[in-house]
């Protein structure tokens, strides 16, 4: 599959720049592939949000109801912002893929492994009530990147498309490995990782793609472990515009 995008259909610049985190941005922004516009403003993904205790004005701006968090107890046993004094519900599906390095699995694993967590996560996002949302993992490119793709591909996002919108986490790596290799925890997984191998690949997103399709699509990956389809339909009402 070419990665190549069409200028014409080339995502707007969503990342946002904000205190405490290096890979906060908007899924929104991306036309799909029957031109309707993803709505902004809505979803969000991120690295660990720490922006949420030093960027006031990032938090104001985002006005979250919602962060769904795909890391595991132990992560969150080391860092963890404190929602309810934001008042936003928080919800945590840790996603695993299990006995391979979360990074260096491929990103199918995680649905064969925990298809239960991807498919909690993904529905605690796509509900409209809980918008705006924002998903996490600890770097905002993995685990992250799993959930991003299924959104992406439910709402018609052409492939090539969800792959750029992959690599938008590249200037991330270095900063987010830096912080993250001040906890103990992170620095005994990470040290034999460099910013070479972090570094987000087309592949990663294109055989997770590949995978999706010889199962029917991500939409009936999904509904077969039990999303509906009418919350499927909710969540492309809510953020799909024409054009």
């Amino acid at each position: 599959m070419s990665t190549e995008t069409d200028p014409a259909r080339k995502p707007t610049s969503r990342v946002r720049q904000v205190v405490g985190s290096h890979n906060l941005r908007d899924l929104g922004g991306v036309v799909t592939e029957d031109g309707s516009r993803v709505r902004t403003g809505r979803v969000f993904r991120c690295d660990y949000p720490a922006f949420a205790e030093a960027d006031a004005a990032a938090w104001d701006e985002l006005r979250l109801a919602t962060v769904v968090d795909l890391r595991r107890g132990t992560e969150v046993a080391v860092e963890c912002v404190d929602w309810s004094a934001y008042r936003v519900r928080w919800c945590r599906w840790g996603l695993s893929a299990g006995q391979e390095s979360s990074w260096r699995a491929g990103y199918a694993a995680y649905l064969e492994t925990q298809p239960e967590s991807v498919v909690g996560a993904v529905r605690a996002v796509m509900d409209p009530r809980g918008h705006a949302v924002l998903f996490h993992c600890a770097a905002g490119k993995d685990r992250t990147g799993v959930v991003a793709t299924l959104l992406l591909s439910v709402l018609g996002v052409a492939e090539q498309d969800i792959v750029a919108e992959h690599l938008l986490s590249a200037p991330s790596v270095e900063p987010v490995l830096t912080r993250l290799r001040r906890h103990d925890l992170y620095a005994e997984m990470l040290s034999d990782s460099s910013v070479e191998d972090q570094a987000p690949a087309p592949r990663q997103v294109e055989s997770l793609l590949e995978w999706l399709r010889a199962r029917g699509g991500a939409e009936a990956w999904l509904v077969d472990h039990g999303l509906r389809a009418e919350e499927v339909g909710a969540f492309r009402a809510a953020m799909l515009e024409r054009r």
